[in-house]
């Protein structure tokens, strides 16, 4: 499909409900079971939920298509849609953890289907910076910055320009929507725990923390049931972050990422190849295929 069709049809369903979407994304995950998204979702259910069955992790696999591809179809809302018919979409949840801080705020975050409706809704609620890498699609991407930036006061800024740039706008007060739950490879990174196996982990959300003297805060965003829109929940500050032992650090991060993910597992971005980078490279590639998945 041509990219201007398909922002034509994203443009003709953002005027649906999202009971609607739910419908159409439901019929499409039954289309794409075999693809190479649901392969790699399957190597990582198996990995992470050994203690579940085949047919409960070929449950999960389904319900998470849906979900995922509800959440590109529901891109248009945040593409065209009216400020008010966002805001109306999500709630927040213990809001009064993020009040009265004199300090920037870190809030630690990860990729769920709602990353991008979640970043849309703080950014109109917090003078933001974000941290990206811009999309393969010109046509895709511009279309994405231009509704981050109409939508709130939010600089976004390139991953491949390093981290000088987001240290400042951390300085000069803004809040950022930080994910660091993804395998960037070996370099700079730690090997720290993730459903108790060694992922490649970046220490950069410690290290930010440290050197801009900003306050982190989690918080998760989720898909509310009956096609009810989404909740965005914030959970009390760390305080004493980071500590003085990096691993222990990145354990933590790790650890609230997990217990969110096995909480609204359909919702976690399984399709991510998280356990790609190994503390041995001479073991098999993790996400080989055929691999059985019995």
């Amino acid at each position: 499909m041509g990219t201007r069709l398909l922002l034509g049809l994203l443009w003709a369903l953002h005027f649906l409900p999202l009971r609607m979407l739910g419908a159409i994304a439901s019929l499409l995950a039954m289309v794409g079971a075999r693809s190479a998204l649901a392969r790699t979702t399957r190597i990582n259910l198996k990995a992470c939920f050994p203690g579940h069955s085949l047919r409960a992790r070929d449950q999960m696999t389904q319900a998470h298509l849906a979900a995922l591809i509800r959440s590109f179809l529901e891109l248009g809302i945040l593409w065209w849609s009216s400020q008010e018919r966002i805001r109306a979409l999500v709630r927040f949840k213990h809001l009064e953890y993020t009040q009265n801080i004199s300090r920037p705020i870190i809030f630690l975050t990860f990729h769920t289907v709602g990353l991008e409706i979640q970043g849309a809704v703080m950014g109109m609620a917090f003078k933001g910076v974000g941290f990206f890498t811009p999309h393969k699609n010109p046509l895709i991407d511009r279309h994405i910055r231009a509704a981050r930036e109409r939508l709130g006061d939010v600089v976004m800024l390139e991953r491949k320009k390093g981290l000088r740039p987001l240290m400042r706008a951390l300085r000069e007060g803004r809040n950022l929507y930080f994910l660091p739950d993804m395998d960037f490879g070996g370099k700079d990174s730690l090997f720290v725990p993730f459903f108790d196996i060694p992922a490649a982990t970046v220490p950069t959300l410690p290290w930010l923390a440290k050197a801009t003297g900003a306050l982190v805060i989690p918080c998760a965003c989720h898909q509310l049931p009956h096609h009810r829109g989404y909740e965005v929940e914030f959970f009390p500050p760390w305080n004493d972050f980071p500590g003085s032992d990096l691993q222990a650090d990145l354990a933590r991060m790790n650890q609230f990422i997990e217990q969110q993910a096995r909480l609204h597992p359909s919702q976690y971005y399984w399709g991510h190849k998280r356990f790609r980078t190994r503390p041995d490279p001479r073991e098999p590639y993790f996400y080989r295929w055929p691999q059985s998945l019995e």
